[in-house]
């Protein structure tokens, strides 16, 4: 598949059938995240991951909004997405960083459509908790979870509902919404 059929098969479900994942299902999305691109090679992201089965997958969970663990309870795996605030080589700031993270997690959530997993991130969770459950330096931001899965029988690819390409991509000059 090209990129484009992938990004168009890729969507945001709200339920996963419960199948457990393995590492094996998983490692090449991160290995896709891993070769993302970053401002001066920094790789701020971070992930745990929590597969259904193992005692830190109900951990990772119940860091989760409830709303958003009614539909994440049955993915096969909970990925926690994180970023480093700080460029490795001066110890500055990474004012890209959430950039880079975005790019990783978006090229990995593209290698499990092809895989033949979805993937959905929620923004929603408790922070703190996730910080106190990982024991996160104070450098590492938590961002989001990402809940990987197989999709219940019958589910797949919907329409998205998307801007028109007009109201996002413009020329310099253009007045820009």
């Amino acid at each position: 598949m090209s990129i484009l059929q992938l990004a168009q098969k890729r969507h945001s479900p709200r339920a996963f059938n419960g199948t457990p994942l393995a590492w094996e299902d998983l490692a090449n999305g991160f290995e896709t995240a891993r070769l993302s691109s970053s401002s001066y090679n920094n790789q701020p992201w971070r992930f745990v991951v929590a597969l259904r089965g193992e005692a830190g997958f109900n951990a990772l969970l119940a860091t989760a909004n409830p709303s958003n663990r009614t539909w994440m309870k049955d993915a096969g795996a909970i990925v926690g997405v994180m970023s480093s605030k700080i460029l490795q080589k001066t110890g500055e700031k990474d004012h890209a960083a959430m950039l880079g993270v975005g790019m990783a997690v978006g090229a990995m959530e593209l290698a499990f459509v092809e895989s033949g997993l979805a993937s959905m991130q929620a923004g929603g969770f408790d922070r703190k908790a996730f910080v106190e459950l990982l024991q996160l330096p104070d450098h590492i931001s938590p961002l989001s979870l990402l809940a990987v899965g197989r999709l219940p029988d019958g589910q797949g690819h919907t329409v998205k509902d998307r801007m028109a390409m007009e109201d996002i991509a413009f020329k310099v000059g253009d007045k820009i919404r």
